[in-house]
């Protein structure tokens, strides 16, 4: 019995340091296959580079490109006319940015269904919304240079144009897109104030007058805008503003003041703002009262008030109602305009995480000529707008 008992204590008491030497030279094992597996991973990052956000690669970060389309099927009726039906794509637009680091970003749009001629001031084609690139200087300091869009405020003026059944007359006539460069600074999140310098227009003054021509007004030497703009949220974003004002150098001793002033309700299912849009023109440069296509206007005066209200009765489906007054007048006898405009309409979003939209909309137009009747135009247009990210 002896004996066996002590076999059996030898077998065990090898079974056991023959169980520690395995799980020694399985440790052994695990540690240099983790040397191996360390030492083919890429390098780290430099020092200065933070890492992406969850969920967004440091290529998608950098590089993000989008398409904006909007194309409709219209059936149109203009006073005294017969109505024409067509297909029609409104917009079509490139868009490209992103973040190359924490500081340094930029943003490139171009329409692709627009004039690729360079113009003779800033030496762009019409096409190039946008080609800026700018640099945070802290969280709440910013500078950018580059092709810009004036920063004048409004609401109709800040949508991304893919969403526009049609723009007001006074925003339809602007140059808004000029060389420039800008500083922004946003104390806290909920308010931003821009000071911003551009050129005026993108073309030189005589082609923007060209066949109405005055020997007696001359280019100015600085033909430049000076802007100044804030942005504002309170309440949580339920009360939010837009506004801007700024004075333009049209020509020589001529100088136009333009006011802007965007405030919008934004509720969980309703919004509505309210822009008021004011210009007034030395040298007229929105040239759209009735004798601006004629001669040169002086001391024009616009002014255009517009609204629009939304209501979503559940996220997949949005209705809306827009409405616009506007005057474009001067001194002159017989030149002055009156227009109205009246949309409403309803879009469907399919999906929560794309921007697109079908949508089903009435436009409809009035527009007055002192002393004449007035002239009225009606557009039914059913269609899509997308915002496709392609990459």
């Amino acid at each position: 019995m002896r004996k066996v008992l002590l076999a059996v204590s030898l077998l065990v008491g090898g079974a056991a340091l023959a169980q520690q030497d395995l799980q020694e030279q399985i440790h052994q094992l695990k540690m240099e296959v983790e040397q191996l597996r360390m030492a083919t991973l890429p390098p780290p990052p430099p020092s200065d580079m933070q890492p992406p956000a969850e969920g967004q690669s440091p290529l998608h970060k950098k590089f993000n490109m989008y398409f904006n389309f909007q194309s409709s099927f219209d059936a149109e009726k203009a006073q005294g006319t017969d109505m024409t039906t067509r297909f029609k794509g409104r917009q079509l637009r490139l868009e490209v940015r992103g973040d190359l680091t924490d500081r340094i970003f930029y943003r490139f749009r171009h329409r692709l269904n627009k004039s690729n001629v360079a113009l003779s001031l800033d030496n762009l084609a019409d096409a190039t919304d946008m080609m800026y690139a700018g640099f945070r200087l802290n969280e709440k300091w910013s500078v950018t240079a580059g092709k810009l869009c004036q920063m004048w405020g409004g609401f109709e003026y800040d949508l991304n144009p893919m969403n526009i059944y049609e723009y007001s007359d006074f925003l339809n006539n602007m140059d808004n897109f000029m060389v420039g460069a800008m500083v922004a600074y946003t104390p806290n999140p909920n308010h931003e104030f821009i000071l911003q310098v551009t050129d005026v227009r993108n073309r030189e003054l005589k082609d923007i007058y060209a066949g109405i021509a005055s020997t007696t007004i001359t280019a100015a030497n600085s033909p430049l805008a000076y802007i100044a703009n804030w942005n504002g949220n309170f309440f949580d974003g339920v009360l939010q503003t837009r506004w801007g004002a700024g004075i333009q150098t049209e020509a020589n001793g001529y100088n136009n003041t333009l006011v802007m002033l965007g405030t919008k309700l934004n509720l969980s299912k309703f919004q509505i703002f309210v822009d008021y849009m004011m210009s007034n023109d030395e040298l007229d440069r929105l040239r759209y009262t009735p004798l601006s296509g004629s001669q040169i206007v002086k001391n024009a005066r616009y002014n255009s008030v517009v609204t629009k209200a939304e209501f979503q009765p559940n996220p997949k489906w949005n209705l809306f109602v827009k409405g616009m007054y506007e005057t474009a007048e001067s001194s002159l006898v017989n030149n002055k305009l009156t227009s109205l405009g009246y949309y409403a309409g309803v879009e469907y979003l399919p999906f929560a995480t794309e921007d697109l939209r079908f949508f089903l909309a009435y436009i409809g137009r009035s527009r007055k000529v002192e002393t004449l009747s007035s002239v009225a135009t009606n557009r039914v247009s059913v269609g899509l707008m997308y915002r496709i990210k392609a990459f």
